[in-house]
């Protein structure tokens, strides 16, 4: 049974998810789980979060930005809470963290060549190009998360585009950045059925490489708002986009809090 607290640094779940900036569905899909679970209760028993409580939930946090899946997250902050100081599992956030953003810049320095050079350059060239640095990801994946499938089947739907295939993928994407200012521009209302189709076509320009749904899609629209190149890309609307996802999302029942990749 938990324990009821006469303590005054308490929250109740809905002060800890505003707090946290998630919702109460994530919080009690965490403590469902396992990976979260308040140590009170009121005597109506309703949750109460301490301030303990929310210095984990930040630490899951950290580790959700950085892609890992709940279960192994669950297993460092079981593990390491009993084994390793706050300041040890800190340590160990930064480097998953600093090792996800060397990840992520070779993506970025990638796309950038493409960007400045993908009207000149050969298919064999982009393909080989974008093969390095998805190897770099495939590397951190089987290591970190053992999620090697997508990297694996992005290096090769590459390797099989030819000139024309290239072609079209450019200009898909210059019109899918234009459709999207448009949108952004007309104020097109999140969830629905134009911002819909939107959506639907920015997972497609996805699953060309490797299979996506939603939450992987999620997850990919979170990356290009934190990078200014990637919102660049897309004309100053990665915000726009990310916001057109989570709705749809919701829609679909999918909480794009507890999204993973998955």
């Amino acid at each position: 049974m938990i324990p009821v607290s006469n303590n005054d640094n308490e929250y109740t779940i809905g002060e800890a998810a505003e707090l946290l900036g998630v919702t109460t569905r994530t919080l009690r899909h965490w403590d469902a789980i396992g990976l979260l679970s308040p140590q009170y209760r009121t005597w109506s028993d309703y949750r109460l979060y301490t301030d303990e409580d929310i210095d984990t939930a930040l630490e899951i946090l950290v580790y959700r930005a950085a892609g890992v899946p709940l279960k192994t997250i669950e297993e460092f902050i079981h593990c390491d809470s009993s084994s390793r100081s706050r300041k040890d599992r800190l340590l160990a956030q930064r480097t998953v963290l600093t090792e996800k953003i060397a990840a992520l810049h070779h993506m970025v320095q990638s796309l950038d060549k493409l960007i400045e050079e993908g009207h000149t350059m050969e298919a064999k060239t982009k393909a080989e190009l974008l093969g390095r640095d998805w190897q770099n990801l495939e590397a951190e994946a089987e290591e970190r998360w053992g999620d090697t499938t997508e990297w694996e089947q992005s290096q090769q739907a590459q390797k099989n585009m030819t000139d024309n295939d290239w072609a079209a993928l450019e200009a898909e994407a210059k019109d899918f950045a234009d459709a999207l200012a448009d949108a952004a521009e007309r104020h097109v209302e999140p969830g629905s059925e134009e911002a819909a189709e939107l959506v639907d076509r920015h997972l497609a320009s996805i699953t060309r490489f490797y299979e996506a749904g939603r939450e992987k899609q999620i997850l990919l629209a979170r990356m290009y708002v934190a990078d200014s190149r990637f919102d660049r890309y897309y004309r100053g609307n990665a915000g726009y986009l990310l916001e057109l996802i989570e709705a749809q999302a919701r829609k679909e029942g999918i909480d794009p809090a507890s999204a993973e990749w998955r």
